[in-house]
């Protein structure tokens, strides 16, 4: 594997490293057959521990893909022209996701919205639509979900949107 250009790992070199392990499981898959079709017994009873290593490499090979794609998503969210909140939300309700494993959903009433990843606890990607200010002078660019519930539920924050029309969305 070349050597890494940066401190923190880029998607792809977790996409590669993913690679790497599913050609080790399927290497491994191989050998676990060739365990089971030999005559002797002995080595035949050789396959149960080399085919629970493939389903283990299997398994690490999913989450090593997961990691590259939350990766990408955490990456994307340092756009300066996205939100700045550090967790997710459903752009149509607000604070109202409910996570379970790698999906999320939206448990506003009639509302369909799931994600194929764990959106609460990933970065908000959604784009800036107002710029918060607390009561101590701290500011940060929220998309108009956040910015909306921050003027709910933060005492002192003032809301200036971007675009006026937002406001009223």
């Amino acid at each position: 594997m070349p050597e890494p250009t940066t401190p923190e790992p880029v998607p792809a070199e977790l996409r590669a490293l993913a690679a790497d392990a599913d050609a080790l499981a399927e290497r491994t898959a191989e050998m676990a057959a060739r365990l089971q079709a030999a005559d002797d017994d002995h080595v035949q009873r050789l396959a149960q521990p080399m085919s629970k290593a493939t389903d283990d490499l299997a398994g690490y090979t999913g989450e090593i893909a997961r990691t590259a794609e939350y990766l990408t998503r955490v990456r994307v969210s340092r756009d300066p022209h996205l939100c700045d909140v550090p967790w997710g939300i459903c752009p149509v309700h607000g604070v109202t996701l409910h996570s379970l494993g790698d999906r999320a959903r939206c448990t506003a009433p009639g509302c369909g919205n799931t994600w194929n990843y764990d959106r609460l606890h990933t970065p908000c990607a959604e784009p800036a639509a107002a710029i918060a200010t607390d009561r101590d002078g701290v500011t940060g660019s929220l998309c108009s979900a956040h910015a909306s519930d921050a003027a709910r539920r933060l005492d002192g924050c003032s809301i200036e949107y971007l675009d006026h029309r937002a406001a009223n969305s």
